[in-house]
């Protein structure tokens, strides 16, 4: 059987360069459309049963030029790590990879047909639908569409709980960066325990505070398979100082109803490349910075500590903090205009340093598992928020 190397599948992204030899499968990062920023990879291999193949990304090397500033102390993207591998697109696993020059190199024999071979498991659009699905029909739970993005996909949020007097508003966004899915699996394990009709902690939350969730900010760039980048080419986490709806009306409307809303707590899901925890970046360079938002930030790491040890404490916003915020970006803007505590929470894309798994590395698993933790850490400090 001749093999064949697609990354015309959903949310995929690959560029093949040569598959003639199984021994040396040459394959190229996809820029996202009209931009510099490439980095991610999902393609499908068939024919592949017990053949030994060697795949080669022939210019990973070459996205070290969209590395954040203030890494040269960490490895990059490309070392001690390797692709996460499916049969199903259910369960994934790693492989070892490694840098060559400019080349990422992995090899793998498969044990069926065909196989998958992410940077890290895709969130896959039905699995999203079937999310807002079993969340619309509780009636703790309200879906709304609330705009529209550049190609005219519906950019969808729920609302949990009731607004009320003196109730706190929360906001939660994720993957505004297409490629980084497990903020999708994290959101996931945070619906479904606001779920439970019996939780005590989310009674309590329910109570005092109502929830708008974003899962994902960018579906035009989720359906392509980019990197970082929505159909217009827009970083949309530089776009929320002045969103516009032709470059970044994703933002345009969810920062237009926060403005209706009003943000008490929010929280920004992304993913890092390079660093081997769960991080947090908190409102501590913005312009109006105070000691209230320093010590709210504190209070918050404690209590998630306190409720899971996949947030490990002492993991400061790498590359050291900034002289003044980026407003661009959704966590320092939010936090500046409404004088709250938001949060950017980076979930690895390899694994944690304090407990590591040689199979899957941080995974699709614990992502959710860790999502369902943040209801207990949010309850623990609302009564501190205003």
């Amino acid at each position: 059987m001749t093999i064949s190397i697609n990354g015309n599948i959903p949310n995929g992204s690959i560029e093949v360069v040569s598959a003639v030899n199984s021994s040396d499968i040459k394959l190229s990062l996809r820029k996202d459309q009209g931009t510099d920023f490439f980095g991610y990879y999902h393609f499908r291999a068939s024919g592949v049963r017990g053949v030994p193949c060697t795949f080669r990304i022939v210019n990973a090397g070459e996205s070290a030029v969209n590395r954040l500033a203030g890494r040269d102390d960490y490895e990059n993207a490309w070392t001690n790590t390797g692709p996460l591998v499916s049969y199903d697109r259910k369960w994934w696993f790693r492989v070892p990879g490694r840098l060559v020059g400019p080349d990422y190199v992995f090899e793998h024999t498969p044990e069926y047909d065909s196989c998958y071979y992410a940077t890290w498991a895709p969130y896959p659009l039905e699995r999203e639908l079937e999310l807002l699905g079993r969340c619309q029909m509780s009636p703790r739970m309200m879906l709304s569409t609330i705009g529209h993005t550049v190609e005219g996909a519906d950019l969808d949020m729920l609302t949990i709980g009731k607004p009320g007097d003196g109730k706190r508003v929360c906001w939660i966004i994720a993957r505004q960066h297409p490629s980084e899915t497990m903020g999708g699996f994290f959101v996931e394990g945070f619906l479904e325990r606001m779920l439970d009709p019996h939780d005590p902690v989310v009674l309590d939350l329910l109570d005092r505070a109502v929830f708008h969730v974003v899962p994902n900010m960018n579906p035009d760039g989720s359906r392509r398979g980019n990197t970082r980048a929505n159909a217009a080419g827009a970083n949309l986490n530089r776009e929320w100082v002045s969103p516009g709806l032709e470059r970044s009306p994703e933002v345009f409307h969810v920062r237009a109803l926060m403005e209706k809303t009003g943000v008490d707590f929010a929280m920004d899901c992304h993913g890092d490349e390079e660093l081997r925890c769960n991080f947090l970046g908190g409102p501590l360079e913005i312009p109006s910075r105070s000691e209230r938002l320093k010590s709210l930030f504190n209070a918050f790491e404690r209590s998630w500590a306190a409720a899971s040890p996949e947030y490990e404490l002492g993991h400061p916003y790498p590359g050291g903090s900034p002289a003044e915020a980026d407003l661009t970006m959704a966590w320092n803007w939010i936090a500046e205009r409404f004088d709250c505590l938001s949060i950017l929470l980076e979930q690895p894309f390899k694994d944690t340093s304090w407990r590591e798994d040689p199979v899957q590395g941080w995974s699709p698993e614990r992502a959710l598992r860790f999502g369902t933790t943040l209801p207990t850490a949010v309850n623990n400090v609302l009564d501190q928020l205003r």
